[in-house]
């Protein structure tokens, strides 16, 4: 399943992205993967959702590890030229940007979560998922930017949530 998302926002971004731009957003996709990796480390022995080999999953993207590395190496690129790259202007389009794109996420996730090729674990929710992507394509745009706020913004957001989700410190 993981595969299909990656095939799909590959060529999403083929056909809407502002690939010429890329230079211009690439801090911000070190941002969003920096981030991610932070997840993934941190988090490691704690994953609030985790991915799951589903169907032709189990030749390509056979591991949690290794589905989560293709999204932030191939999914994050795909979106950031697309969703930066066609950035409206004006601030009610702006939220409406933000929004589509949580959605966006929020409808893959569903299809994952039924297709259990994502799991909830630890009290981690649909509902928690969509706030967390409003979170994240705020975050971006706020770094594409202010990239400082953006900064400050993210370990607040990350304190809010180590401290709703308690985790135990990483080994």
């Amino acid at each position: 399943m993981q595969t299909s998302f990656v095939v799909f926002f590959i060529i999403v971004s083929l056909l809407f992205g502002a690939w010429k731009r890329l230079n211009e957003f690439y801090p911000t996709l070190l941002f969003w993967i920096i981030g991610d990796l932070l997840y993934a480390s941190l988090l490691h022995d704690f994953r609030v959702w985790e991915f799951r080999p589903v169907w032709i999953d189990h030749f390509i993207l056979p591991t949690h590890t290794i589905i989560a590395t293709a999204i932030a190496f191939l999914i994050y690129p795909s979106v950031i030229v697309v969703y930066l790259g066609r950035f409206p202007k004006t601030i009610f389009k702006r939220i409406g940007w933000v929004v589509f794109w949580a959605l966006i996420f929020e409808g893959i996730e569903l299809i994952a979560y039924f297709n259990e090729s994502i799991i909830h674990q630890y009290g981690w929710t649909l509902a928690y998922s969509f706030l967390f992507n409003i979170m994240t394509f705020s975050l971006l745009a706020i770094h594409k930017w202010k990239p400082w706020a953006a900064w400050a913004l993210a370990f607040f957001s990350i304190l809010l949530l180590w401290i709703i989700f308690d985790p135990p410190l990483p080994q």
